[in-house]
């Protein structure tokens, strides 16, 4: 009964103690120099705290897959069920062409690919693809993400090949509203700066007004973009040819800095010989 009070005792003092050298050595290490306070920091981060940032950095990444893995499986259910009303509407327009004599639209496959920046200056709008000749990729194909068109192959080579993007002074493409009753030709028009980039809508006719927010898509006129691509979005009025046209500025439907991986539209015509269900990845073509 007498010897309870002294080991608590002794543990309050050992607590105390513990306490006041911990308060101590953060006063001292306060009024170290910024490069002894430096070595400290290091030396207690390669050793006592080690573990603990493993594991937050496990965590972190977890969270990160399993938030990236909720984000894959929405988008394969979304196409999943896109795929299955496209077998029917892809059924009903062929008979409908069947019945009205029509010649059958022409297909494309697309082709994975992986984009990769240069990083050098003045090379800013033009970007690399792990794709080339031998993958059926040719000059002028059309690169689109899932947001939307990319830009366009240039250059062709056996296992790479080279494009630019729609903010390049040299890009061009046909354009119509998603009814295709309005048609003009999109081209880029260079901000102050790179972020400033836009594009711009020309040619349309003048009766046509179009609202903020209206949709544009490829028309596949000229054969160098297949049809029914996004491009983007009308924002504003940009300026009128008095009686003749109308210009429109465009938000993009894609941001060239953000893009990872495209899709680069290779001709041919065996569009559905890898099957609906097909998917894309290194060497594989997916139909459109």
């Amino acid at each position: 009964m007498a010897v309870q009070p002294r080991e608590g005792g002794e543990g309050r003092k050992r607590d105390f103690l513990l306490t006041a050298g911990v308060i101590l050595g953060s006063l001292i290490v306060l009024n170290l120099p910024p490069g002894s306070q430096r070595s400290i920091r290091l030396f207690l981060r390669e050793t006592v705290l080690s573990p603990l940032l493993e594991i937050n950095g496990a965590i972190t990444r977890m969270r990160e897959r399993a938030l990236d893995f909720n984000v894959l499986r929405a988008q394969m259910d979304s196409v999943t069920a896109l795929v299955a009303s496209g077998r029917t509407l892809a059924e009903e327009n062929r008979q409908l062409r069947e019945a009205l004599g029509l010649l059958e639209r022409e297909r494309h496959r697309v082709r994975a690919a992986t984009v990769m920046r240069t990083g050098t200056p003045g090379a800013e709008s033009v970007f690399l693809l792990d794709a080339g000749s031998g993958d059926g990729v040719r000059p002028f194909n059309a690169v689109a993400t899932e947001a939307g068109l990319l830009g366009q192959v240039q250059e062709v080579f056996a296992d790479h090949s080279v494009a630019f993007d729609w903010s390049h002074r040299d890009f061009r493409a046909s354009a119509m509203t998603s009814d295709g009753r309005t048609h003009g030709l999109v081209e880029a028009v260079r901000g102050g700066f790179r972020e400033q980039d836009r594009l711009i809508l020309r040619g349309t006719a003048y009766l046509a007004d179009l609202g903020p927010g209206e949709e544009l898509l490829t028309s596949g006129r000229g054969g160098t973009f297949p049809r029914g691509i996004r491009i983007g979005w009308v924002a504003e009025p940009a300026e009128a040819s008095e009686g003749w046209s109308r210009s429109y500025y465009v938000d993009p439907a894609v941001h060239p800095g953000a893009a990872t991986h495209a899709l680069v539209y290779v001709e041919g015509a065996d569009t559905l010989a890898a099957g609906p269900d097909s998917v894309a990845g290194p060497g594989r073509v997916v139909p459109r």
